[in-house]
């Protein structure tokens, strides 16, 4: 044995003259302890900044409770809209300004059907934007009255689909890749098919959806549009209400 080896393994003994054991340290980090903390605080507010934001706002209406939606869907979403209902300290009618892009479809979808359950009415305000998976949400409204479908969009605000499909890179594919991606985008349909019978929406909302076919492209809609799929027009230049002409189912 050479001297440098026999010096190495004479330093990882202990001074007792034992071999010292290994110990594995996981994800230790080496910077200062409070660089530490703030790099964790950083990642975590990061996280955060792309979910879903949920706020109270002042109502000149004192007989409801106005809540506005902005940010990004992320997974726990649907959980956290329960959670921020329920704190809510007035049991009145609540009516929803939903103006987000983007995100978790299933997360929208729970949110919607929460809504659906609740009675919250749902709102696209004026020259604000509502892109999927917002329209999910809008269309989960329905009156706290009547209980038929309660939601509306202002003629200044808008109304935008993205597709269905994934974004997949540019490269060849197997037919079992082919195979995977057609049943993907047969699933996800589905689901939203399902979700849209359940709240009683209309299904020629799924159109707009598959007229989508690139990830980051979004069609936006007409206010005629809009009132073809059920959804009631508040029109900015006389303050008046337009109604869908086609019955909206319950």
């Amino acid at each position: 044995m050479s001297r440098q080896a026999a010096k190495l393994r004479s330093s990882r003994r202990h001074p007792s003259g034992a071999p010292m054991r290994r110990t594995r340290l996981v994800a230790r980090c080496r910077m200062p302890l409070p660089a530490c903390v703030l790099a964790a605080c950083l990642a975590l507010t990061a996280t955060q900044a792309f979910a879903l934001d949920m706020k109270v706002v002042e109502d000149a209406d004192a007989k409801t409770t106005t809540i506005v939606l902005t940010g990004q869907v992320v997974v726990g979403d649907g959980l956290k809209m329960r959670s921020f209902i329920g704190s809510l300290p007035d049991p009145k009618p609540i009516v929803a300004q939903v103006s987000f892009s983007g995100g978790n479809n299933a997360e929208a979808m729970s949110i919607g059907r929460f809504f659906h359950q609740l009675r919250v009415r749902t709102v696209i305000p004026a020259k604000l934007r509502c892109v999927s998976p917002c329209p999910l949400v809008l269309v989960g409204g329905r009156d706290p009255v009547t209980g038929r479908a309660g939601y509306l969009k202002f003629s200044s605000g808008s109304l935008g689909f993205t597709g269905v499909t994934s974004n997949y890179v540019d490269k060849d594919y197997t037919l079992a890749d082919l195979d995977g991606a057609v049943a993907a985008t047969q699933r996800n349909i589905l689901q939203l098919a399902d979700y849209l019978r359940d709240v009683g929406a209309d299904i020629d909302i799924l159109r707009y959806y598959q007229s989508v076919l690139k990830q980051n492209d979004v069609h936006y809609i007409t206010n005629e549009q809009a009132l073809d799929l059920g959804i009631a027009v508040m029109f900015e230049e006389t303050g008046q209400v337009i109604e869908p002409l086609r019955p909206r189912r319950n």
